[in-house]
């Protein structure tokens, strides 16, 4: 890796490693660089093969920018983009880390190469013939003493936030006749399985009726497959702590728009609607591991928004589970409507906290465009706490207000609330408004991932499809609770 020199335009810094590096190669890295013109720019690349004077057969040299303005997660999207572009071509790549990071330790920076890494050598390959070649091996290579345990304890902790994100990318790039509610509710249930301290509840169209979901269940009536309300619970062996985290995740499996049925373009890739169920399995595949000190619960409205004889209509009322009715003025703004019961029913199990995730609001994406999720809260202490998490997991997110004077956009001339509003302007904000009303005074936080969710071209860390946006964010939050 390589810094470019603040002070100095076009000009490169030459760690200690690169240096060392260019004497081995008799002088011709940095010949190389200069013919190159490279200067170390973010995102910079410049290669050289080595003529068995080392070795490896070939060095790439990566650009990190200026230094004053690096953070981490320059580093782990440096690596993300050369593994994604290098993982179909080669066995092995020898990573040499930077050891001249101010202010940084070296787990940390061993822990982002591993995040990076994962991530950048993913795919959804699970439909295509099997590549005959790939990345099998990453040697991670320093020339400073190393505390091999701690080493050890970072690589693994890496992996497991990698881990839940890929599991989560690889529900949202299912097809949607395979995530079927059922398909996540069977799967919740083997992650419970799998950890003594998991607890799995499936409520199925019945059991959800008796507990007064009639929201969720307006918007599942057109569909033959069954819905499910899945909760995961996680409670530590020991645990005095009054804290009670909710994470409620949107789970429309595909999202036709219902009777207001989307253009064709813009129904492509509904089967992403249910990001934020993925994200709550994601976390909850690994969080046993990551060992909160709190209990956590992972909360899940499953079903899909279709058209039938039995479809939700415009101008039908339903009531959630908080007792509050709901005017339907659009079938497309279906999964605020699933989520008021899903945060009814966080409240009236007593969290502390609740974090929501939903690709709610094409609005989202005119504000924020498709890489920063919309973040929103009553709670300022809860709000800085994620964020710091968000900002130290690469995951961009900016927080929108929670305009009291729009809560007039939001009613409904013969219910509570209506699930649009009366204005085309504003619609993040007044679907989060939406939200608030279900979650009584509860400490909470909504993220509008309409964007980041799914990425429509390759990114550094992510291939086109599901990102699996905000499972580091939420597991990088929990950590920080348990300090």
């Amino acid at each position: 890796f390589a810094f470019q020199d603040n002070g100095k335009k076009g000009k490169l810094i030459k760690s200690p490693q690169f240096i060392d590096l260019d004497k081995a190669l008799k002088g011709q890295l940095t010949k190389v660089c200069e013919v190159e013109k490279f200067t170390g720019t973010r995102g910079e690349t410049v290669s050289m093969y080595t003529s068995d004077k080392i070795v490896a057969s070939k060095v790439v040299v990566m650009g990190l920018g200026n230094k004053d303005e690096f953070v981490l997660n320059d580093l782990r999207k440096a690596v993300g983009k050369y593994v994604s572009s290098v993982k179909k071509r080669l066995d092995s790549v020898v990573i040499v880390l930077p050891e001249d990071l101010d202010d940084v330790v070296l787990e940390d920076t061993v822990s982002v190469i591993i995040e990076g890494s994962e991530l950048g050598a993913y795919e959804f390959a699970k439909y295509k013939e099997k590549d005959e070649r790939s990345l099998e091996l990453i040697i991670l290579a320093t020339s400073t003493q190393i505390d091999s345990k701690s080493l050890k304890k970072a690589i693994d902790h890496a992996a497991l936030y990698a881990q839940g994100t890929i599991l989560a990318r690889d529900l949202v790039n299912e097809q949607a006749a395979i995530a079927t509610p059922t398909f996540l509710a069977n799967l919740a249930r083997d992650i419970a399985k799998g950890s003594p301290e998991i607890s799995c509840k499936i409520f199925d169209k019945a059991q959800a009726e008796k507990m007064g979901m009639e929201a969720f269940l307006g918007i599942a009536r057109a569909s033959d497959t069954p819905p499910k309300f899945i909760v995961l619970e996680y409670n530590p062996v020991k645990s005095k702590s009054k804290k009670k985290l909710a994470i409620v995740g949107k789970g429309i499996t595909f999202d036709s728009g219902g009777i207001n049925v989307k253009p064709g373009d813009h129904m492509q890739d509904m089967k992403m609607d249910m990001s934020g169920a993925a994200l709550v399995l994601g976390v909850f595949s690994v969080i046993s591991k990551i060992k909160p000190t709190f209990p956590v619960m992972g909360i899940i409205a499953a079903t899909p928004n279709l058209i039938s004889s039995s479809s939700i209509v415009p101008g039908d009322v339903v009531r959630a589970m908080n007792g509050k009715t709901i005017e339907v003025l659009n079938t497309d703004a279906e999964g605020r409507v699933t989520m008021a019961d899903s945060l009814s029913y966080a409240v009236s199990k007593g969290a502390t906290e609740i974090i929501d995730f939903a690709t709610l609001t094409g609005a989202c994406l005119v504000a924020l465009g498709d890489e920063i999720a919309g973040m929103f809260s009553n709670n300022r202490d809860l709000l800085e706490a994620v964020k710091t998490a968000a900002f130290e997991e690469g995951e961009k997110v900016w927080e929108l207000p929670l305009e009291k004077d729009y809560k007039e956009m939001n009613k409904s001339d013969v219910a509570d609330i209506a699930n649009i509003p009366n204005s085309r302007y504003g619609g993040t904000i007044t679907a989060a408004l939406f939200l608030q009303e279900f979650i009584a005074n509860t400490p909470w936080m909504h993220f509008d991932i309409a964007g980041p969710a799914f990425a429509n071209k390759p990114q550094a860390l992510s291939p086109k499809g599901g990102t699996g946006f905000g499972v580091r964010t939420m597991l990088k939050y929990i950590e920080g609770v348990n300090k």
